[in-house]
């Protein structure tokens, strides 16, 4: 028979922070170190991401990475394969991190170095703030920079 409440074999579930875990958690989660880092964002070729990414955990930062559809106008097939990324690292890394980059023939200085607000709403961030190790970061989805190109410009990409 129907009737109006739940009844006793639902369980009550208390909203978020009311209960005496979730306080706990938000203390633990408080007392934790956080890192103070600054972020740089640029396009890059996959093939130099690669060379670039062997040398973390020597030198100190993280990557989250999105890559480019072939599409694209900074990307394409094979080894033309582009991704925005956004590297971390704290500022007293900074010249190993821009060494490390240079090596792998990538100029990271051209890019802006901003720094990452503490409070951000970006999952990436927080985690990467949090984590004491060197993160990569990779989403799964394939992006489109920018407007899409005319079909010409595709013809003529893709030899057609």
């Amino acid at each position: 028979m129907w009737r109006p409440d739940p009844g006793p074999c639902v369980a009550r579930v208390e909203d978020w922070g009311d209960h005496p875990d979730d306080v706990e958690y938000m203390q633990t989660l408080k007392a934790m170190p956080k890192r103070i880092m600054k972020r740089r964002e640029l396009v890059i070729k996959n093939t130099d991401l690669e060379k670039a990414v062997k040398k973390q955990g020597r030198v100190n930062f993280s990557v989250a990475c999105w890559e480019l559809s072939e599409y694209s106008k900074s990307s394409g097939l094979g080894s033309d394969a582009a991704s925005i990324i956004h590297v971390f690292y704290e500022s007293k890394d900074e010249r190993k991190v821009l060494n490390a980059f240079s090596g792998a023939g990538v100029d990271l200085e051209k890019a802006e170095a901003v720094p990452v607000d503490p409070s951000s709403s970006n999952r990436h961030e927080q985690e990467i703030m949090y984590s004491q190790e060197c993160l990569f970061i990779k989403d799964d989805c394939l992006y489109e920079e920018g407007p899409p190109l005319s079909p010409e410009e595709l013809k003529r990409r893709f030899g057609m």
